[in-house]
């Protein structure tokens, strides 16, 4: 991203501006990443600007997803002749609709001896399944102590569908408003903007809980906590297969990865995404800043990569890679990248989860299995397999002198 003191490229008009921040997004930053179809239609917001930040993301290596489909709704919204129909809607339902809607009286759950209310229970968030706001709220109490696993003490950005999966996504870095005053938070400094936010930071399960309330379904925490924000303790593995890599090349990286790790004596913890991908973390010291830890990740992909090359790749530039390969995505552990926590439900139609799984699991786990309604009773039978998580953190200087060797045949990718 251009080193610039307006947190905008040029040529985004003010009524575009003021539509973007009033949905949550402060900058460009807050975009990198993001599937552009969710700001499609905000007013304002118009094919030249899709353009102008999708270039300025894309120059920066952090590019948005979505954006073809985003001008083919455009269009449709629009209503422009031979357009293509843009098979996902705009999503929104007026007033009236919802007024229809027989969401429920609020109930109140206990948490831990704390009394959290749910409002609007029956409210439907996926509609495909039929689950609603209250089946999502007791998912995440019947996964408490993995999910809070994942998040304890970390600031999270709460990916929120106030009407449900059928409605618009908001991405929510700053804690929503009327947060009672037991709602833990951590201030974080964006410093290419100058910005503060008080981002929402679990100590416990009724904390995840309102975060329900709120109308949160997926829970993404930095890889740091409370007692040092600009020193990770966690340092994230993203498998990220391209369009025509199929899931077992992200088996094969994956068994790549843990055989490297094992070489290092270190424990590497698995998880699905809940999507195509694979995740894998490992604790380390709080010790490097974001800086060190993304080229120690880097490092260690090169590695990865040097040792299955017909199926793995750390080309930064999407447009570079070979769609067949899977995107061992370092980049993860930048500052303000989070990723789906351990136990967090996915925004998408089957309800997936991204779930932990134990090594030995790899060659027979579908995602796709992995479900609101399936993971609550893996829970309860096999318990977490990343239990043992905070029980040993890692050094990351092998992964330094690692990539100290690797930059002496490629630049390291840019920041």
């Amino acid at each position: 991203m251009a080193d610039t003191t307006d947190p905008w490229p040029d040529g985004i008009p003010a009524r575009a501006r003021r539509s973007l921040e009033a949905a949550g997004y402060t900058g460009l930053g807050d975009l990198a990443g993001a599937p552009m179809l969710e700001i499609a239609d905000l007013e304002g917001v118009g094919p030249a600007t899709i353009t102008r930040l999708a270039d300025a993301l894309e120059a920066a290596g952090t590019p948005l997803t979505g954006t073809e489909e985003a001008f083919r709704h455009w269009r449709s919204q629009q209503g422009r002749p031979g357009s293509a129909k843009w098979s996902g809607g705009s999503g929104r339902r007026s007033s009236s609709d919802r007024k229809k809607e027989d969401v429920g009286q609020p109930v109140h759950l206990d948490v831990d001896g704390r009394s959290v209310r749910v409002s609007s229970p029956n409210r439907v968030y996926f509609p495909e399944r039929g689950w609603t706001k209250l089946d999502v709220a007791r998912y995440y109490l019947a996964v408490g102590p993995g999910i809070l696993r994942g998040l304890r003490d970390r600031p999270t950005m709460l990916h929120r569908f106030p009407d449900g999966l059928a409605g618009e996504k908001v991405y929510q870095k700053r804690l929503p408003k009327g947060a009672p005053d037991w709602v833990p938070t951590i201030r974080l400094h964006f410093p290419r903007f100058d910005q503060y936010a008080d981002e929402l930071a679990p100590a416990t399960v009724a904390d995840v809980v309102w975060a329900v309330q709120m109308s949160t379904v997926e829970f993404h925490p930095w890889n740091v906590r409370a007692a040092d924000v600009d020193r990770p303790d966690e340092w994230r593995i993203d498998l990220d297969p391209m369009p025509e890599a199929t899931f077992e090349d992200v088996r094969a990286v994956a068994g790549v990865c843990r055989e490297v790790l094992d070489e290092l004596g270190i424990t590497g913890y698995p998880k699905t995404s809940g999507g195509s991908g694979l995740h894998v973390y490992v604790r380390i010291r709080p010790e490097w800043e974001f800086a060190d830890v993304r080229r120690a990740a880097w490092g260690f992909a090169s590695e990865v990569v040097s040792r299955i090359p017909q199926r793995a790749t750390v080309e930064w530039w999407r447009k570079d890679r070979d769609p067949r390969h899977v995107f061992v995505d370092f980049n993860q552990n930048a500052r303000d990248h989070t990723l789906a926590a351990a136990y967090s439900l996915r925004g998408l139609p089957q309800g997936t989860v991204s779930t932990p799984f134990a090594w030995d699991e790899l060659d027979d786990i579908d995602p796709q299995d992995l479900t609101l309604a399936t993971v609550p009773e893996r829970f309860a039978t096999i318990g977490d397999p990343h239990e043992a998580i905070d029980e040993q953190a890692f050094g990351l200087e092998p992964l330094l002198e690692w990539a100290e060797r690797f930059e002496q045949d490629a630049e390291p990718p840019p920041e």
